[in-house]
């Protein structure tokens, strides 16, 4: 929380129409993972296409009678605590500019999904944490800056990720498969995911930056740091880009100010990402771990399990990503401010 923070940002009803034109079309080409696997020592593969329809293709695998065992690419991978040296060189940045992409359109809400969940009928309730009437909306969008939010895989589950940086994407702690003897599960991403389908594939983690573990209860204190950084194999931001970071501030408590994204598995299955609008955060409780503070973000927003990882943010006046910003020149840009992991919640 910070003393002087008077910007507020702008109402979600103020942002519903704002737009901009891409200055740029895409670049031609573009290599994507769209599958990544580890096969035994002697097992062959080849893509194959379809006789009856020349634009679909298999992968197929030529293994033992006892069927293909394909495993993770990277199954254990390296994890560092974040560190007070860290901190001790950042710490005092209160906001950092995100990237667009110049080829990217803008749209400040998602466009809806044709399929739609059935509604709830009166007085229902759906598992965990929504009340009625459930405002999520399951969208499908490629543009600015819906394409940075996309699913998680890990070892142990699914979750909702953000890209954050060039080769950086955020989630949350409790979805990492911590190992017995160091070291953390697979993981991967693929930003814009919709229903088997990420247009830009797959990006696996090679490294965790975490400052904490969790992997208890989700207690406050679990709550307040239940974030990782997640440092990919390819550069995720060049690709899809990422919103900025603006530090929370308490006097934002009560504003209809917040959008937040997942990928929810009571509506959806955890397939198709869903969108709350108009999100109000509560309250805004500080917790200390190991010397560095976190806060515990109070709210009444739909909000189930596969939302956890996913970003909420809000848009400043001034900020509409109306023109393109270069991402290596160290100049403010526009941005939707990424404030919180949608994990570092408390309902």
């Amino acid at each position: 929380m910070s003393d002087d923070n008077s910007q507020a940002p702008v109402t979600t009803k103020q942002v519903r129409r704002r737009k901009a034109v891409a200055a740029e079309t895409p670049p031609p080409g573009g290599r994507y993972s769209l599958l990544s696997f580890a096969l035994p020592a002697g097992d062959a593969v080849e893509l194959v296409a379809d006789r009856e329809r020349p634009d679909a293709y298999y992968v197929m695998v030529t293994t033992r009678a006892d069927g293909a065992q394909a495993a993770p690419v990277l199954d254990r991978i390296p994890i560092e605590p974040i560190g007070n040296a860290v901190f001790e060189q950042f710490g005092h940045i209160r906001e950092l500019g995100g990237y667009r992409p110049a080829h990217a359109d803008l749209r400040s809400v998602p466009r809806v999904a044709k399929l739609q969940p059935p509604a709830l009928a009166e007085g229902e309730d759906r598992p965990t944490n929504v009340f009625p009437p459930d405002t999520r909306f399951i969208y499908q969008d490629i543009t600015f800056p819906w394409r940075t939010v996309g699913r998680v895989w890990t070892d142990s589950g699914s979750a909702t990720g953000c890209s954050i940086g060039p080769r950086l994407v955020l989630t949350a702690s409790h979805v990492v498969n911590w190992l017995d003897g160091g070291g953390a599960g697979w993981i991967k991403f693929s930003p814009a995911y919709y229903n088997g389908n990420g247009p830009w594939g797959e990006y696996y983690a090679t490294r965790v930056i975490y400052w904490n573990k969790a992997e208890g209860g989700l207690t406050d204190l679990e709550t307040a740091f239940d974030y990782v950084v997640l440092v990919m194999n390819s550069r995720v931001g060049d690709d899809v880009g990422y919103p900025g970071y603006r530090i929370y501030d308490d006097t934002w408590n009560g504003g209809a100010f917040w959008q937040h994204m997942g990928y929810p598995g009571d509506l959806t299955g955890t397939q198709r990402p869903a969108f709350v609008d108009d999100a109000v955060i509560s309250t805004a409780d500080g917790q200390s771990l190991s010397g560095q503070s976190g806060l515990v973000l109070g709210h009444f927003n739909d909000i189930t399990g596969g939302h956890s990882g996913g970003p909420a943010w809000g848009w400043w006046a001034g900020e509409p990503w109306s023109a393109y910003k270069v991402p290596r020149r160290r100049r403010r840009a526009t941005a939707p401010r990424v404030t919180t992991s949608s994990a570092g919640v408390r309902h």
